[in-house]
């Protein structure tokens, strides 16, 4: 497009060109034209001054004629005054004087004729040859000119049809620019429209990709938490095996949290105890409710010990945002069912000793 704009301009500025130099040509035509007129008046004046001189020729020719009448005359008398005159070498003398001055008086005219007249010849075939070399000059000029602004009117002629074709291009290509903006913007709304449902999507998936990364630190800790309390019960288990009265509880135990289910088999004993205000119900020995506090700590550096009145570390846990409400107590021999929301475990049998508590 831009190289259709720059040909179009280039064509404009040729035709203002053309333009230029056809009125230019134009002046020097009516300019030559002047000068022809002026070289046609200058032979019509030329010709009435060589009627003139002429006239003038005419008029000293008729002189000449007159005079030599006149000398003629003067002759005749002459030689009739000499014939009078009886004596011979009179006679003889004023013959000579005559023929003498008669042929001075010729031979001057003449002289004076043939100059006047090698002038005139000369003067004329000057002016005559001046005249047409002029105007052999000023055909040839006006014949280039005519035919300079004939060539200028085809060259014209074809450059406006070009001109005309460029526009017509100009104009189809400035509507297709003009329809691939409107397909340029409807894809581009097309192409926001799905960067929105993208964002839309990925902000979705991160979303569940946090909740499941929450889910699975929540499934993490527990089980953290369980293989302690597991090694711990364990070790119990190991010292009191030989205590009477003991009773093996062996449960199925399901743990269910979003998509994932494990199934296990332990046998261990605990008590879930509730700090104040989260939710729980003080129903000994299943669960306690530890009203001296609104939370057992949050963070990662976090931890909460629970020991007996000999000062026995019964178990401790790493608190984090999601289970800083309970903890686990181990004690005799017990077992549990479900793992409940929020780590809320079921407690199937009284501890036989009284816990203590504290935060580290």
């Amino acid at each position: 497009l831009s190289g259709l704009e720059a040909e179009i301009n280039l064509l404009r500025r040729r035709i203002a060109n053309l333009e230029e130099e056809i009125a230019r040509i134009k002046k020097e035509n009516i300019k030559f034209v002047n000068e022809l007129t002026k070289a046609r008046s200058d032979l019509d004046q030329e010709t009435l001054n060589r009627i003139d001189f002429q006239n003038q020729v005419q008029t000293l020719l008729e002189e000449i004629d007159f005079m030599r009448r006149v000398h003629d005359q003067e002759i005749v008398e002459l030689q009739a005054m000499a014939s009078r005159d009886t004596t011979p070498e009179n006679r003889e003398f004023f013959k000579n004087e005559l023929a003498s001055a008669i042929r001075d008086i010729r031979a001057e005219y003449d002289q004076i004729c043939n100059v006047n007249r090698t002038d005139m010849e000369s003067w004329y075939k000057l002016k005559v040859q001046e005249i047409q070399t002029q105007s052999n000059r000023q055909n040839l000029e006006q014949n280039y000119a005519k035919e300079e602004v004939k060539r200028l009117r085809v060259q014209l002629t074809e450059l406006r049809g070009k001109l005309a074709d460029l526009e017509g291009r100009n104009s189809l290509l400035e509507k297709q620019t003009q329809e691939l903006n409107y397909q340029l913007e409807d894809d581009q709304r097309s192409y926001e429209a799905a960067l929105n449902d993208r964002d839309a999507q990925i902000r979705k998936m991160r979303e569940e990709c946090q909740a499941l990364m929450l889910e699975l630190q929540m499934l993490l800790d527990t089980k953290q938490t369980l293989d302690a309390e597991i090694a711990i019960y364990r070790k119990m288990l190991e010292g009191e095996e030989n205590r009477a009265g003991l009773r093996q509880l062996v449960e199925q135990v399901v743990k269910t949290h979003g998509l994932t289910q494990v199934a296990e088999t332990v046998s261990f004993i605990f008590l879930l105890i509730w700090a104040r205000g989260q939710g729980g119900i003080h129903s000994p020995p299943d669960q306690l409710v530890f009203d001296m506090e609104d939370s057992f700590g949050t963070g990662s550096n976090v931890q909460t010990i629970l020991f007996n009145r000999e000062g026995e570390t019964l178990t401790s846990k790493n608190m984090n945002d999601t289970s800083n409400c309970y903890l686990f107590v181990p004690g005799t021999c017990y077992s549990y069912s479900t793992l409940k929301p929020y780590n809320q475990l079921n407690i199937t049998k009284e501890l036989d000793k009284t816990p203590a508590m504290r935060n580290a």
